[in-house]
């Protein structure tokens, strides 16, 4: 599941470069030098992380280090790897439920197809593409909504009022702009870990006191449901087969 993961990732970048008119030998040559080096820089990070965070990808993490991409991702192998899709979404499964999806899926692609078929004069309905308004929201998980709101505004800016009055400067500098922005999210990262949060400093203004209020102030995050005592998600013991 990783190796054809990454082959999808890599796929759609590029799929990206062409669309763009980058040259293809260069970019696989980027793309296979970023790998080189991310090979190095992920293993010495996860050493750290391991070696120097105590409680790491826990809810006893210091400065939020609870690790949610991971852990999805594990609770995923499992499910796919040792239970295996059968347990899970064949008959009788706990979740064969979700199997809805796919016919749902269809009704939602042939309504879109209905729509702008009746209602050509609907600008706005070519805009809309069902596949991307459902798998979008998958990559938002598990992280909080918090996390995306950010980048509305900036990409409604740059979409609905740039490209309309400067579609030339858009067409040339909007994808410039959109690297630029997740390098410096990138650096500002580094800056802030390094320079704040590991030596302990502590800054106190509304930026950094509104993630600890409400759920995200918990240490056991607040759920919509509880397990009772002796509950557990599975089959019951004895069960197994």
């Amino acid at each position: 599941m990783i190796t054809a993961s990454h082959a999808v990732w890599f796929a759609r970048d590029m799929k990206l470069a062409h669309y763009v008119k980058i040259p293809q030998r260069q970019t696989f040559a980027v793309q296979m030098i970023a790998t080189l080096i991310n090979t190095f820089v992920s293993t010495l990070v996860l050493n750290f992380q391991m070696n120097y965070i105590p409680g790491v990808c826990t809810m006893e993490a210091p400065n939020r280090f609870t690790c949610p991409f991971v852990n999805s991702f594990f609770t995923s192998s499992i499910l796919w790897g040792t239970i295996g899709p059968i347990k899970v979404f064949g008959h009788g499964g706990y979740y064969n439920l979700l199997l809805l999806g796919f016919p749902l899926g269809a009704i939602v692609a042939l309504g879109f197809w209905w729509a702008k078929r009746t209602f050509p004069g609907q600008t706005w309905l070519r805009q809309c593409h069902p596949v991307v308004l459902l798998s979008g929201a998958t990559h938002w998980a598990p992280y909080n909504v918090g996390y995306i709101i950010p980048s509305v505004p900036l990409a409604y800016i740059s979409w609905l009022f740039v490209r309309k009055r400067w579609l030339a400067m858009w067409s040339k500098f909007n994808f410039l702009l959109s690297g630029s922005l997740s390098a410096a999210i990138a650096i500002s990262g580094l800056v802030i870990f390094w320079a704040i949060q590991w030596p302990g400093v502590e800054l106190k203004w509304w930026g950094n006191e509104v993630s600890y209020r409400g759920c995200e102030a918990k240490t056991d995050p607040c759920r919509l449901m509880t397990l009772k005592d002796g509950e557990y998600f599975g089959p019951r013991l004895g069960e197994f087969h």
